[in-house]
């Protein structure tokens, strides 16, 4: 109960107070294929806000569904890898059809975030997701852990794109710790 609060009270405050940027987020040099990005993600760092806060072992899945949406799944561990797997069940909306890259999410009615597939490496490996306003950001990848060199590249791009590197946190992951995809 207490997540659950705690993310609706946030979303209406990120709904309320979100300013626009001073320059606008960077699109993906090509389309997102959004068949190849479906599937499980897991949260290698985060800008923590109190929905995902003290989480660990947090990744996010993403299927199609049928009447066009997608399921945001997002499964978690409170404070602990030792803990119970959790999940929060959402939905999201492609909102730009050219780019593939501006998705919409609900996890409670009746409100919606916006957020922006930042990049995704060729292979799919990778991927940096941000927020309009760049209060929320984070990076993804295919496995639970990223090499140094790899994620200084990706921490290299969200600079680039104007995020500040000391807003994130690494998520602690742990493989044996997870289900199978």
């Amino acid at each position: 109960m207490r997540r659950t609060l705690a993310v609706a009270l946030l979303t209406l405050l990120l709904t309320a107070c979100a300013s626009a940027p001073k320059t606008p987020l960077p699109t993906p040099a090509q389309p997102l294929d959004v068949e190849r990005f479906l599937g499980r993600w897991y949260i290698i760092a985060n800008i923590p806000y109190i929905g995902e806060r003290g989480d660990v072992g947090s990744f996010v899945e993403y299927h199609a569904r049928d009447d066009g949406c997608i399921d945001d799944l997002y499964f978690y561990r409170d404070g602990s890898l030792d803990a119970p797997l959790e999940q929060m069940s959402g939905i999201a909306k492609i909102v730009d059809t050219t780019t593939n890259a501006h998705w919409k999410a609900q996890f409670f009615w009746p409100l919606w975030f916006s957020f922006h597939v930042l990049y995704v490496d060729e292979d799919y490996r990778h991927a940096l997701i941000g927020t309009p306003d760049r209060r929320l950001g984070w990076i993804y990848a295919r496995t639970p852990q990223v090499d140094a060199t790899t994620l200084a590249a990706l921490f290299e791009r969200l600079i680039a794109a104007g995020y500040r590197r000391e807003q994130f946190v690494l998520i602690a992951q742990h493989a044996a710790a997870m289900p199978a995809p």
